[in-house]
Order: structure tokens, then C-alpha cells, then sequence
């Protein structure tokens, strides 16, 4: 009955849309062709996690087995897209193309021994141990961003196109080979733009295994906290989008569905999981956006031999909301968006959608129950909602100045600039949990990026992050000076030189009576060395973290690319 409900509501937006193009023929000649936004393509490297206890039945007394990589998030504050989508093909010749993009950086993480022996340093250095490089964690930041590379293959004739990918991360001539960072083929996709008998409409269909990527903050990304708002897909199905020109308007409308197979783990809660969404937008002479979203996932699986979870009703989770942006030139850009998560049984629901630092409602400890719904005690079921506001703002002051010198035009990054970016996101959280029923999770920061040179540049970025509201001795903050070196002013590479100083309200729990009163590691620590990772929550016989206290200064050093 949903799902009927939700089809009625797509059809009544699209079924308009030829009539439209066809009553506004002057509009499709005047206006050129909005290219169609691109939902398949971005990547960047998440940690290693392990999976969360059972709620309701015993493990056996052995350490956990390793549980796969979380999804990749899209690939940095500054790279556009690199797998186009957009526009109906036409008479297209046949041909191939390659994209891609990768970011390696060299991390070093500096400790200290309270005791040292005569042979040894009072300093340590390792892999950094520090409490935002899990990517699938709320208080992930970015500053820490892990190795990540992903490649891109098309073959295109007419109006079809065929991509593959190729994604890894934990580059093993580096580190060691780690089978679960190594993804392989990891997805195959058919995008058709078929010609239509009007100018100002465009159809798009995708069929595959594909991102689709929904409250994105940045111009072509993922914004400064590397999330999604309302979602991106990981899944097996197709998107059906239709976009349509009507004067100096673009409206749109879209739909999607597919599946999502869970890891077998007997420690997996999650199961074999649906996903059905809709989405609805409209654009205003490429200035001002407007779109309204929703997901809607389910898991109604048997239970499977083997479970530690077993007689369970079955799950869902759904997400509904709004945002928009507005590229006002000289004045800079701004996003901003609202999202609703409700949750039922969300434990169940497998990582079909990713949505705000979290994958899906119960993959091991990667889910929004335990990032958001679950206390200590992790007594919500996964039955709980989360309020979500995200918000960026950039500007560019060598925009303000070519505006000022000749208005309307652009500056488009031939000359030095100093760009401001200001952003933040907060949730409001409701569970069956009293321990987080009415918590608060805040973070805000700022980032310069001064380009001097067209081979130099300086930057540094502030973040601030409180994940309880009701515990201020788990905040923290991050400050990261750094200096880049580029080959021009539009190249595509960067390489990074970055030095980071972490605040802590409270660096250690004093008392071990009292665990909570201090910085936190992530629900599903980055294994098997980041911090929280020890010998009993990952693979029998690895090492855990060098040092159980997060380092106060991070060194670092990334090459990164796209092409």
C-alpha cells in the first residue's frame, strides 16, 4: 500500500512533464540544456569496523570476525564529480572513457610513554589514534581522511552507456593486503538518455549496481563533512529521472528501487533489505534549487540458521525531507536542508541507504541504531528518529572582487583567492533509549583556503564537535593548518601538507567507574589499530590500538588526484 502510494505521487509529478515541453516550445529553443544531475560516481576511503553485540542472544566467548569495509564516502571538498551522467546522449559516436581519482595520504599520529625504559624514546609515533577517521561514525571530520582509490570504465554508443568500477582502499604495497579493502568490480551500471521529440525534455534510466546520492552540501560533493543528508543507495536496481525546461525553470522528478544483500556474519543483525524513493525538485535559472526527498527501506527476511537474532518483526526505516541551494555569485553559495529518520526495528534493516554517518539501520555497529538510538546499554531496538539540520556557506572573496570590477562575471580560478567556508549539522534525537531520548549532537567548523601561487596555497580548518549533549567531557576539537602545492592554477592534483592539534575536554576517564566521562571512540572502532580497536573486538591473533588515549598531534601528508 506504501509502495502504491508513493508510484501514484511520482507519476502525478512526471505525467504532467510532456505537456509542459509541449506547450512552451519558444522556452526549449531559448534555454540551453541543463545537464542531469550526476548520482553514480565519488568515493573516498571508510575505516574497517567491527560488529556490535547481539542484542538479544549470547556470543560464543571468541573475538568477533573482522566485518566488511562501510561504503566509501564521496571524495573530498574540492573535486568535482568524475563519472558524468547528464543530457541525452544524441548521435553520440561509439568510444570509451576512463575517470577517476584517488588520495593517498602518508599519516603519522604522535604519543608519548608516561614511563620509558633507557632504550626507549619518551615520544611514539604510529598510526593515528584519534576519534574522527571512522568514516561511518557521526564524529567523523575529514581531518583524517583514509587511502582511497576508485576507477571509472565506460563504453558508450548512441544514447547507452555501460560503467564499470573498480574501488579499494588500504593501498597493500603500503600497509598489508586486507581482502575486505579490496572491493574489485564493485559496480556495473547501463545509464540510457534516449532522444525525445522535445528539446527541453531529458528521460535518463540507470540499471545496475550505481550510487545514488541525495543531500549532498558541496557544489559537486559531499560537502565538508563527507555525508549524505538524505541518503545515497547502495544497491542492485534502477532510477528512473526526467528533467524538463519550462522558461527560465527546470523542474524534475525521480524514482528509484532496489536491494540490498546483507553480510553473512552470524553477528550481522541486518538482513535482506528493500528500498523504494522518490524525489522532487525544482531549479530557477541554475541560481536557486528546491528538492523534496524520501526513502523508504524494509527488511521482512526469515530468519536464517545460525542468527544470534532470531523471531524478530520485521524492520524499517524511512527518511523524508528538503533542501536547498543557492549559487548566488558574488555572494557566495549556500545549502542548507532538513531530514526526518524514523525507525522501527531498524536493526534488521541492512545498509541499502547511507545517511548521515551512519549504514543503514543495523550493519554490525555501522547503522543509525547504533550511532544515534543506542545508549551504552543499547536498550532502543532500534525503534527511534532523528532530526537532522546541515547546513554549508562558501565564499569566494576573488568572486566578490571580479563581480565588483565587471558585474556577472565569475571568477573561475586563474588568480589568487581566499575562500571562506562556514559549516555545521545537528541532530535531535528520539529513542526507546532513555539513555539518548532527547540528546543533542552538534558540530560546526570554518575553513580557509588562501591560493597565493598558482603552485602554492595555505589553509587551515577548525572543527568543533559535541556527540552528547548531556556529557560535555566527550566534546572535542580539531585545528589543521596546511600548506599546498598545486602544478596551476586549475590542476587537478594536490599535494597536502597538514599538521593537526587536537582540544579535548577531557582526553582520559580518570575513573574507570565512569567510561563515559571522557572522548569516545567510534561505535564500530577502524580496525585493527584505530582507536577503541583491541585484541577482543576484531580478528583472533590481530594487535589492537599502540595507545588506549587519542593522540593530541597528527601529522600529514596526501597526494590526491582526479581525472
Amino acid at each position: 500500500m506504501r509502495l502504491s502510494s508513493l508510484t501514484m505521487v511520482l507519476c502525478g509529478v512526471l505525467a504532467p512533464l510532456p505537456a509542459l515541453a509541449q506547450g512552451d516550445p519558444k522556452a526549449a529553443e531559448e534555454d540551453a540544456p541543463v545537464q542531469m544531475q550526476n548520482t553514480s560516481a565519488g568515493g573516498a576511503a571508510a575505516a574497517p569496523a567491527k560488529p556490535a553485540p547481539a542484542q538479544t542472544a549470547q556470543k560464543p566467548a571468541v573475538p568477533d570476525v573482522q566485518t566488511p569495509q562501510g561504503p566509501p564516502p564521496s571524495f573530498g571538498n574540492s573535486s568535482p564529480v568524475v563519472t558524468g551522467s547528464g543530457g541525452n546522449a544524441g548521435n553520440k559516436a561509439e568510444g570509451f572513457d576512463f575517470h577517476g581519482y584517488f588520495r593517498a595520504p602518508m599519516r603519522i599520529g604522535i604519543g608519548a610513554r608516561d614511563n620509558p625504559l633507557p632504550d626507549q624514546s619518551p615520544t611514539t609515533l604510529h598510526a593515528p589514534v584519534v576519534p574522527d577517521d571512522q568514516y561511518l561514525n557521526w564524529q567523523y571530520t575529514g581531518h583524517q581522511a583514509r587511502d582511497w582509490a576508485e576507477l571509472y570504465f565506460s563504453y558508450s554508443k548512441g544514447w547507452a552507456k555501460a560503467t564499470a568500477g573498480i574501488l579499494a582502499f588500504n593501498f597493500t604495497d603500503a600497509a598489508w593486503k586486507e581482502n575486505l579493502a579490496q572491493f574489485g568490480i564493485a559496480q556495473g551500471w547501463v545509464t540510457l538518455t534516449p532522444e525525445l521529440p522535445w528539446q527541453n525534455v531529458r528521460l535518463e534510466a540507470k540499471v545496475g549496481s550505481f550510487w545514488g546520492r541525495y543531500g549532498m552540501a558541496g557544489r559537486y560533493d559531499a560537502g565538508y563533512y563527507d555525508t549524505f543528508l538524505f541518503g545515497r543507495t547502495h544497491t542492485l536496481g534502477e532510477t528512473l529521472r526526467m528533467e524538463i525546461d519550462v522558461a527560465d525553470w527546470t523542474l524534475w522528478g525521480e524514482q528509484g528501487f532496489g536491494v540490498r544483500r546483507p553480510n553473512p556474519s552470524i553477528y550481522n543483525d541486518a538482513r535482506f533489505t528493500l528500498v523504494n524513493h522518490l524525489h522532487a525538485g525544482v531549479s530557477w535559472k541554475k541560481t536557486v534549487d528546491l528538492s523534496l526527498h524520501h526513502f523508504y527501506t524494509w527488511a521482512q527476511e526469515e530468519d536464517r540458521p545460525g542468527s544470534a537474532l532470531t523471531n524478530v518483526p520485521n524492520g524499517n526505516m524511512s527518511v523524508i525531507g528538503a533542501d536547498v541551494r543557492v549559487d548566488a555569485n558574488m555572494y557566495g553559495y549556500l545549502y542548507a536542508g532538513f531530514s526526518h529518520i524514523s525507525a522501527e526495528n531498524a536493526r534488521v534493516v541492512g545498509p541499502a541507504v547511507e545517511v548521515i554517518h551512519a549504514n543503514g539501520g543495523g550493519e554490525f555497529a555501522l547503522g543509525i541504531t547504533s550511532n544515534y538510538l543506542d545508549g551504552p546499554t543499547r536498550q532502543s531496538n532500534g525503534n527511534g528518529a532523528v532530526n537532522t539540520l546541515l547546513a554549508q556557506y562558501e565564499l569566494s572573496i576573488a568572486n566578490i572582487l571580479t563581480n565588483m570590477k565587471t558585474p556577472g562575471q565569475r571568477y573561475w580560478g586563474e588568480g589568487p583567492d581566499l575562500k571562506i567556508a562556514a559549516f555545521t549539522m545537528v541532530n535531535f534525537i528520539s529513542s526507546d533509549d532513555p539513555d539518548m531520548d532527547g540528546v543533542r549532537k552538534l558540530k560546526y567548523g570554518f575553513d580557509l583556503n588562501g591560493r597565493i601561487k598558482s603552485w602554492l596555497g595555505l589553509g587551515m580548518r577548525f572543527d568543533r564537535l559535541q556527540p552528547n549533549s548531556r556529557i560535555p567531557e566527550q566534546s572535542f576539537a580539531i585545528l589543521s593548518p596546511r600548506i599546498v602545492f598545486r602544478s596551476d592554477w586549475l590542476a587537478h592534483e594536490e599535494i597536502a601538507l597538514q599538521y593537526s592539534r587536537y582540544f579535548f575536554n577531557q582526553r582520559e576517564c580518570g575513573n574507570t567507574a565512569e567510561p563515559l566521562l571522557c572522548t569516545q571512540p567510534p561505535a564500530a572502532p577502524t580496525l585493527p589499530d584505530g582507536f577503541g580497536a583491541t585484541t577482543t573486538n576484531q580478528d583472533p591473533g590481530n594487535r589492537g590500538a599502540p595507545a588506549t588515549r587519542p593522540d593530541l598531534n597528527v601529522i600529514r601528508l596526501q597526494a590526491s588526484i582526479w581525472w
